[in-house]
């Protein structure tokens, strides 16, 4: 179905999300009625006469999620590092994979193919029920083939190619080198502004950009302040990754002598059109050993979003300190899908989770604080009043969670239980701008076997080049050992 402008479409839902008097409010055996790209009606009846009913009367109508930290690619070398890595990496993932060898040489990630990949991403993150997406931080020659993708899928996306000031390698005595090349962040910050220029607004307005210096540890305090100006001149908002690293807070204090975040504020780079990506190791984190407080305050007092992407810090052993004490600074949250799964109802139990066990509060990361981080977090941090959420004049950006099946069971409150124990799984129905884009769990603008064939086969074709972008030349298995190891054939002798 394609809903055309003048149609109206009801939803008929067991259980709605609606949005009244400023915040989400549940409404059981609602309805919303979507014309055009818009909702016209939210509520427990419609009097007028639609032309199409959508009955979801098994179904959770909640607004379209938002990832406001998400990398668009099948995640080849993420895959690689879980229950491993460089101990002296302290804990980064990407580190273990990322770098060149220092004498030169192709990366790791030259090898994928960008088409097969970022079709594959958009696929799953619909899928899962996201209908907006930030893009995290590609610093390749991809955009065309990003537009391309997210204009046939029908997704919204915030983008424009990543920039940085600098490289990281590994030399031949197997060490951590970061080649600084301030003109490098300088060209790439116009390549970006440029790509703005010319593609703000597509797609219908489902493509914005937004300006993405990647890394503050691969910054310049004079990159971020063109940065900053450009933002502004253009009226785009600014993503970067921050605070991931513990040697990128340590080295921050080591060397200007104040916390990066204390270094934002000084320079005015924080602002409400700020997402700051991850976080994590900021004054007052127990792993950083700086127990001083301020810099969640002067997060909150700029307006400036923290994007959470709770599984991807998991794996790496990693926590945010914590959920409720970011909140009761006053700083917003967003949810972020990071790398694979792409499943935000995933993120959001882990959010809740880590943030109850590390604070070792059951009533710690409440399922209505996380939902609301997935949704009006992430509308806040772009700015927009017209996503997260079901609402008169909002866009009919809706997802349709299946509450008839075991797995959820038995439901007292839906959102509780959405958080608890569903899954990106569950998402039936995906509509962006009154469009369905997922319907009975599949996506719309490609055949997912074929998706995820060609992505199989471009990851496979990474993982047998990575003797060859090794500093040693060790192969994949031995750096990164499989869970389980391989059966070995043996006669078979009978007694």
């Amino acid at each position: 179905m394609t809903q055309q402008d003048g149609k109206h479409t009801l939803i008929r839902a067991r259980w709605l999300v609606g949005f009244q008097d400023g915040e989400h409010r549940l409404i059981e055996d609602g309805v919303v009625v979507v014309q055009g790209d818009r909702i016209v009606h939210v509520g427990k009846e419609w009097e007028g006469e639609p032309d199409e009913t959508i009955d979801a009367r098994d179904c959770l109508a909640i607004p379209g999620l938002i990832s406001t930290h998400a990398h668009v690619a099948a995640q080849v070398t993420d895959r690689l590092v879980l229950d491993g890595g460089r101990r002296d990496f302290m804990r980064s993932g990407f580190l273990n994979c990322a770098p060149r060898k220092l004498l030169g040489g192709p990366s790791l990630g030259s090898y994928e193919d960008a088409d097969a990949s970022i079709a594959y991403a958009f696929a799953s993150l619909l899928r899962h029920g996201v209908t907006t997406i930030v893009e995290a931080g590609n610093t390749g020659d991809v955009g065309d083939i990003m537009l391309q993708h997210m204009g046939a899928c029908g997704a919204r996306l915030y983008y424009s190619p990543a920039f940085v000031t600098g490289e990281y390698f590994v030399d031949s005595d197997g060490r951590l080198v970061v080649h600084r090349d301030e003109q490098l962040g300088f060209d790439g910050l116009e390549r970006a502004i440029r790509f703005i220029e010319d593609h703000d607004g597509e797609f219908g307005d489902r493509y914005r950009g937004i300006l993405n210096p990647d890394e503050f540890y691969l910054s310049t305090p004079e990159l971020r302040r063109r940065t900053r100006e450009a933002a502004d001149r253009l009226g785009v908002g600014i993503t970067m990754h921050f605070c991931e690293q513990l040697f990128e807070f340590h080295e921050t204090v080591r060397l200007a002598g104040r916390t990066p975040v204390q270094v934002l504020a000084d320079e005015g780079f924080l602002a409400p059109d700020v997402l700051l990506g991850h976080c994590i190791y900021i004054a007052g984190h127990p792993m950083v050993a700086y127990p001083w407080e301020g810099d969640l305050e002067l997060i909150a007092g700029a307006g400036a979003t923290v994007a959470h992407a709770p599984l991807a810090l998991a794996r790496r052993g990693v926590f945010l300190s914590t959920f409720d004490r970011y909140q009761r600074a006053g700083v917003n949250i967003g949810i972020g899908t990071d790398s694979y799964p792409y499943d935000v109802i995933a993120e959001m139990r882990m959010a809740s989770l880590a943030g109850k066990l590390i604070g070792m509060d059951n009533e710690a990361a409440k399922a209505r604080d996380v939902f609301n981080a997935a949704t009006l977090g992430g509308a806040k941090a772009l700015g927009r009043d017209d996503l997260g959420r079901l609402a008169p004049g909002a866009k009919a950006d809706i997802v349709l969670v299946n509450f008839d099946n075991v797995a959820i069971g038995p439901v007292w409150d839906p959102i509780r239980s959405l958080v608890m124990c569903a899954s990106g799984n569950d998402v039936r129905t995906v509509l962006v701008g009154g469009k369905i884009v997922v319907d009975q769990g599949r996506v719309l603008f490609a055949d997912e076997h074929e998706l995820l064939r060609k992505a199989q086969i471009s990851c496979e074709t990474v993982w047998k080049e990575f003797p060859g972008t090794h500093w040693i030349g060790r192969p994949l298995a031995d750096v990164f050992p499989p869970a389980l190891r391989p059966w070995q054939a043996a006669p078979t002798v009978l007694s």
